[in-house]
This record gives C-alpha cells, sequence and structure tokens, in this order.
C-alpha cells in the first residue's frame, strides 16, 4: 500500500509537470503618424471691397499618431501671402491660418490658436496619442481688412505644406 501512494505521489508529481506550459507573446505594433486635409484646393472670393475675409471652417486637419509626442507644422509658400504674377509684376494678398484644437487635452501648445500669418513656420505640440481613425480640427483661413490700395483683381495662389514628426 505505500508502494501504491509512492508511486501515485512520483506519478501526480510526473504528471503534473507535463500540465504546465509557458508561452511567450510578442507583438510588434505599427507605427502611425500622418496627417490630412479634406481637399487639397481651397476656394476664397475676395470682393476686393476692403473687409476682412474669414472662413473659420474651410477645412479640417486629421492628425493619426500612435505617438504621445508629435508636432505639426504648417509653413507657407511667399512667407503667408497669396501670390499673382502678371508681366513680371508680383502681387500679393497676406493670408493668415488658424487651426481649433480647443477642447482636446492631447495640445501641449498651438501656435496657431488665433489667426496667424505664416511669414515663417507654426507649430502644433502634440503630447497625446489619437483615437484610431484620428482627430480632427477645424482649419481657418482669414484676409484681414485692409484700407490701403484695393488688391489687383487675379487669380492669387499659395501652397501650404502641414508635416508631422515625432518629437
Amino acid at each position: 500500500m505505500k508502494k501504491f501512494w509512492a508511486f501515485l505521489v512520483v506519478g501526480l508529481l510526473i504528471g503534473s509537470a507535463a500540465w504546465a506550459v509557458d508561452v511567450q507573446i510578442s507583438a510588434i505594433v505599427a507605427s502611425r503618424l500622418s496627417v490630412g486635409i479634406t481637399d487639397s484646393t481651397w476656394d476664397l472670393t475676395i470682393d476686393n471691397t476692403g473687409a476682412e475675409v474669414t472662413q473659420d471652417s474651410i477645412d479640417n486637419l486629421t492628425v493619426i499618431s500612435s505617438k504621445k509626442n508629435y508636432t505639426v507644422s504648417f509653413s507657407s509658400s511667399d512667407n503667408g501671402n497669396l501670390k499673382m504674377t502678371v508681366s513680371g509684376i508680383v502681387y500679393l494678398i497676406p493670408y493668415e491660418i488658424k487651426v481649433d484644437t480647443e477642447g482636446w487635452t492631447g495640445v501641449q501648445t498651438n501656435n496657431l490658436d488665433t489667426y496667424k500669418q505664416l511669414t515663417e513656420a507654426k507649430t502644433i505640440v502634440f503630447i497625446k496619442r489619437t483615437p484610431a481613425a484620428g482627430k480632427a480640427f477645424l482649419i481657418g483661413i482669414q484676409i484681414p481688412a485692409y484700407s490701403e490700395e484695393i488688391y489687383e483683381d487675379g487669380t492669387y495662389t499659395a501652397t501650404l505644406t502641414i508635416d508631422i514628426t515625432a518629437s
């Protein structure tokens, strides 16, 4: 009977060891870091009366980031001016950009929280990952009021560049 119990205990010890196994799980998570806008062309009509022209929601900036710390930069061709060249003469109209990030706690610094001309690059510094579908922010554009000479009529253009980098 003692042998039976000894075999039983030894058998249980050997058998229980056969039931335990360790598994290492490894997952590689893809990096996501992107910005996007809805429309690649923004059309403005300036009535040339000298009045301010404002479109508070000309487009949406959608940011996607799997990083907590990242920066979105805005820069402009011609230092934040719309430009038209006619017969070698360059005409400029200053414009200003605003990005409304109010209400989201993931922003540390927004240098475009009010309308600003992009005479140099302006940044928005983020400190929170976005939802999987991204986080959208309204972009506004403004042509400030002017009382000097009215603008030369015609079609003016500019290129706005929006970049994102991990911090």
